[in-house]
């Protein structure tokens, strides 16, 4: 994957003065494109990233969005150019204006009317730059907005890395930051496709049949690693940020469109022999759990995902787990209910909302198992990817013999935890009834998303 991507790049810069008011870190392309990366790291990120912040003059009398729009109206072939920042965006108007597909805010921009807070807006920025409110929007679609906290971009490094077919755990980034340092330091500016493969080399993972998945559904990384298989579903789940993304647009997706998109990337996958699968994105838990049900173990795959900046794979031996359950009678109904809190801060509330909503919507289960941690709320959580594999390993099996003894119609699973439980938990879920799966609403209930068949 690696190479694939580095066929499109002629050289990398760093620091480079070709590159002019976005200079970090310049990617040229065969094809006379440029990407420029602008990095602004403050060390307690207590500024806000606000439109003053990126009108305010710096020293020369330009802003840092004027510096941006003279490089990209100077050039013949315009450039992408990306500010990456850790400060916080904390509700400014700008950062609330861009796009989950591509980070970009030309798109609302672009359609304000005049009067509105947008057009207003609009009008400012371009009066700012000089420029029509045409040539301002043409400028803001190839400018994107990142914010990133410290271990957010570590936690995304060590996503690519492994993506690319690298070595992703700590020792891997910190030689790799190492070696552009070594870069830096040395006064190395321009850096040519093959210097940078050859010293990529040491850091490369050894050869395995590796492919990745990428789905973004409730945000968008504007700087994916080149996947396998892509799904960009991001305007089907309308909401002004991630946490208000919860449903998409027609309920009926679920099955209709995302469930079958993952049966067709399993069927691709498997055809092009890749047995280990790096799952990659941005989605809820019902969504992780149907593609790990669709990269599962009995089919011959391999899942990996990166969580607390940790790789969880089910490849390796699992942790033995303790784990406790409770089982509920509700009114008569030949359903199960199962609720999966892999942390006892969650179980709790979990069981409480679970058993709220059965008896409201009167989904017809007789019955509500609760699977938690042993020790009560406050107690122990999953602690790594070996312990991940035996809570997964462990919930299965229970499951599984629960669903022999009360032999139920249709399996309700509801989940509260770490993603990459739910992955893993998915990747071993066979032998089992059809299972709906549900989406967590917060203080509004659930709803029904995928129906996982037997």
């Amino acid at each position: 994957m690696l190479e694939a991507r580095s066929q499109d790049i002629e050289s990398v810069g760093i620091e480079d003065p070709d590159a002019e008011n976005a200079d970090d870190v310049t990617v040229y392309m065969k094809d006379g494109k440029r990407e420029c990366y602008q990095a602004k790291y403050s060390t307690d990120a207590s500024r806000p990233a606000t439109l003053e912040w990126l009108t305010e003059s710096k020293p020369g009398g330009r802003s840092m969005v004027q510096g941006f729009y003279e490089l990209w109206k100077g050039a013949e072939i315009k450039p992408r150019i990306t500010l990456a920042t850790n400060r916080p965006p904390d509700g400014d108007p700008l950062a609330g204006l861009a796009d989950g597909d591509d980070d970009t805010v030309a798109r609302r921009l672009e359609h304000a009317k005049p009067g509105s807070k947008e057009g207003r807006l609009c009008a400012s920025l371009a009066g700012h730059l000089g420029a029509s409110k045409a040539d301002t929007v043409a400028f803001l679609r190839d400018v994107r907005f990142y914010f990133r906290s410290k271990g957010e971009l570590i936690g995304l490094v060590k996503e690519r890395m492994g993506a690319a077919g690298l070595c992703n755990d700590d020792d891997a980034v910190a030689r790799g930051a190492g070696i552009v340092r070594d870069w830096t330091t040395g006064g190395k500016r321009r850096i040519a496709r093959e210097q940078l493969l050859s010293a990529l080399e040491p850091l490369k993972r050894p050869p395995r049949s590796t492919a990745s998945i990428l789905i973004q559904m409730i945000d968008r990384d504007p700087e994916p690693a080149d996947a396998t298989v892509s799904f960009y579903w991001t305007r089907l789940f309308p909401g002004g940020e991630p946490r208000a993304r919860r449903l998409p647009t027609d309920p009926g997706l679920w099955n209709s469109k995302f469930l079958p998109a993952f049966k067709r990337a399993a069927r691709t996958l498997r055809s092009q022999n890749h047995t280990y699968v790096v799952v990659e994105g941005y989605m809820r838990l019902p969504t992780w759990f149907a593609v790990g049900s669709e990269l599962s173990k009995t089919a011959g795959f391999e899942v990996t995902c990166t969580q607390n900046l940790d790789e969880w794979s089910s490849a390796g031996e699992p942790s033995d787990v303790a784990i406790e359950h409770d089982v509920e009678a509700l009114d008569p109904g030949p359903d199960l209910a199962v609720g999966v809190a892999w942390s006892d801060g969650l179980s709790d509330g979990l069981s409480r909302d679970v058993s709220a909503y059965i008896r409201e919507e009167r989904i017809g289960a007789g019955r509500h198992v609760s699977i938690r941690p042993p020790g009560g709320a406050g107690g122990r959580s999953i602690g790594g990817a070996a312990e991940a594999r035996g809570w997964a390993l462990g919930a299965r099996d229970l499951i599984r013999g629960l669903a022999r003894e009360y032999r139920p119609d249709r399996m309700h699973l509801f989940l509260a935890g770490p993603h990459g439980a739910a992955l893993l938990l998915g990747h071993l879920w066979n032998r089992m009834p059809p299972t709906q799966l549900y989406e967590d609403l917060g203080y509004e209930g659930y709803a029904p998303s995928y129906l996982i068949p037997a």
